[in-house]
């Protein structure tokens, strides 16, 4: 039972986190990513942050895990021999006053390693990995600074860009780690940019922090880990299980048209049976193109972001498209930068409202004077065994590579780059996918089949739809990141 409102835990059930760095690093933009929401203040330049700030980043069963935002360093060097004489009561009267008025920035540095002195378990150091480690040379002064202050350190890359595959991103932080190993206070480098973050990074970050954590706080950090991986847990299984509903719902969608006639089938007379097909193609992309929209607004809000397409779902753009229900274009740019091939054609095909599929081929098909038989096979639309129109095989294999590509997306968008917008996403996400639908492609086949051909109940489909999307995004993430715990 959590203790009373305003009743603290016992200090042996609090943990401290402080997060420390030089001078505009990115603390407070990662403090608003690990939080899930805006804290302090977040500008392009030095000494935004001016003052120690307390947050709770979890709270479970009496025990609790704070978070320190401290102020950057900034003159390393004279703030520890101002730390080091800090003793005499006449310097820390100066400290305390006469900086404060002629010298912010280092009196906000002294009050920053006070509170890691004072307050913090463990340090968690963020350094800008933009720049080589050899050419931080602010990077020797601070860590003196830590040494003196005697709590063990984890240091976090950030502002490394997008996810890269997990060979390459090894390199890279093995490159810190071997410039850091020459200070013995460095327990860890890890790598966990504000910006791209993902849950299971996360969950990587408390591993590390669990043997820094000494006694008698041991079992309360123990208990909190727990706690901080199944709530992120939850929040994955929660957006498999609304992406599968995505899913399901597209698998059983069709629409109702009349049979063809057989000269209709050779090309005669068939204007209206290809009217009826186009109009039945654009219903059926109208209506994958609004549950898409309310998927991604649905992951949004799971992982606690916001954003136009959160808060606008429904207000729809004429000038941009040609359906009465229209996509934000923030939708398209989850995944837009990384698609290829069939990919592009299916966001292509539901911008469009069915018109563009595989580089325009309903229009160009009418073009060509095709019959109709072979026209549903150039929309990507197939007979089921209700004699309705569904989306063919493959089309919907291309949908179940929307849907991981849409969570990757989603779950890598760190609170801390602001509001849900665009952005360039990483290419590999999009290879590894197609391996991903390839292991699983049997499994694909079973689900559409059971939707289309046999016409199974929608429970079925909906049980097979969660398994399958919850084994495709584990396999996802376990690759992305081989040390990943998705398991309970």
């Amino acid at each position: 039972m959590p203790p009373p409102p305003g009743i603290q835990p016992p200090a042996s059930d609090i943990v401290t986190l402080s997060l420390i760095s030089h001078t505009n690093a990115g603390k407070t933009t990662l403090a608003r990513t690990l939080l899930r929401q805006d804290v302090g203040e977040v500008r392009d330049s030095a000494h935004v942050t001016l003052f120690n700030e307390s947050y709770k980043l979890l709270e479970h069963d009496a025990r609790l895990l704070r978070l320190w935002d401290t102020p950057g360093f900034g003159d390393s060097a004279r703030l520890l021999k101002r730390l080091k004489r800090e003793k005499n009561p006449i310097f820390w009267f100066i400290s305390q006053t006469w900086d404060r008025l002629t010298d912010k920035p280092l009196w906000c540095s002294q009050q920053a390693l006070k509170n890691v002195r004072e307050e913090a378990d463990v340090v968690l150091y963020l350094v800008n990995a933009t720049e080589p480690p050899e050419v931080a040379a602010y990077i020797a002064p601070e860590m003196e600074i830590l040494g003196w202050v005697g709590k063990p350190v984890l240091v976090l890359l950030n502002q490394t860009g997008p996810t890269q595959e997990a060979t390459v991103e090894e390199s890279e932080i093995q490159i810190w780690r071997d410039h850091l190993k020459q200070w013995p206070i460095v327990s860890g480098t890890l790598c966990l940019d504000a910006f791209a973050r993902c849950w299971v990074q996360e969950d990587r970050l408390m591993e590390a922090i669990t043997p820094l954590i000494r006694e008698p706080k041991t079992d309360a950090f123990k208990q909190l880990k727990r706690a901080w991986h199944q709530r992120n847990l939850e929040v994955f299984h929660q957006s498999s299980r609304a992406l599968a509903e995505l899913l399901t719902a597209a698998v059983l969608d069709g629409i109702e048209v009349r049979g063809e006639k057989l000269w209709e089938r050779i090309g005669i007379a068939r204007q209206e049976l290809n009217k009826e097909y186009q109009g039945a193609r654009e219903e059926l992309a109208t209506r994958l193109a609004d549950r898409l929209v309310g998927t991604t607004n649905k992951l949004i809000e799971l992982h606690g972001l916001e954003g136009e397409a959160a808060r606008r779902l429904g207000q729809l753009t004429q000038e941009q498209f040609h359906l009465p229900v229209q996509v934000p274009e923030a939708i398209w740019s989850v995944i837009g930068s990384v698609a290829g091939g069939a990919m592009g054609g299916l966001i292509a095909d539901l911008k469009m409202g069915g018109m563009t599929f595989g580089g325009g081929a309903l229009v160009g098909g009418i073009a060509a004077g095709i019959g109709a038989y072979a026209l549903i096979k150039s929309y990507n639309l197939v007979r089921g065994g209700d004699q309705r129109l569904h989306w063919s095989c493959e089309h919907f294999r291309e949908q179940v590579r929307l849907a991981m590509l849409t969570y990757l997306a989603v779950a890598h968008f760190g609170r801390g780059r602001g509001e849900w917008q665009e952005g360039t996403e990483p290419a590999h996400w999009n290879t590894l996918c197609s391996q991903i639908l390839d292991e699983h492609n049997d499994g694909i086949t079973r689900l559409w089949k059971s939707g289309v051909e046999t016409s199974a109940l929608p429970e079925v489909v909906s049980r097979s739809a969660q398994t399958l999307l919850h084994d495709c995004l584990s396999s996802v993430l376990v690759r992305l990141y081989p040390s990943a715990q998705i398991g309970e």
